[in-house]
């Protein structure tokens, strides 16, 4: 199993709306990539490091899922056209779980 973590924080100029549209957008990623498991995002709440404002977590049965997804056309559209413009900083890790 491996676990896939991104934390990420929304340019602050962004129009109203855009964020709430990007973030439901991932949320259809489970139902889109089948080998996603276990998927979890929100809000970051923590009292002790606001510098990221919203993360996720899934799992990937094992590290060719993960490669296959984040090489995929549609994540790699995704990215270019989608979060790119709207995401100001990003921390990504994966690791075997």
């Amino acid at each position: 199993m491996i676990k896939h973590v991104l934390l990420f924080k929304f340019r602050d100029d962004l129009p109203a709306g855009t964020a709430e549209d990007v973030l439901a957008e991932l949320e259809t990623f489970p139902s889109r990539y089948p080998a996603m498991r276990n998927w979890s995002s929100g809000p970051n709440i923590s009292t002790r490091d606001g510098s990221m404002t919203h993360g996720f977590v899934v799992e990937f049965p094992a590290e060719q899922d993960l490669l296959d997804y984040l090489h995929s056309e549609s994540h790699e559209r995704f990215v270019r056209e989608r979060w790119r413009p709207v995401i100001e900083r990003q921390v990504i890790v994966s690791f075997p779980g």
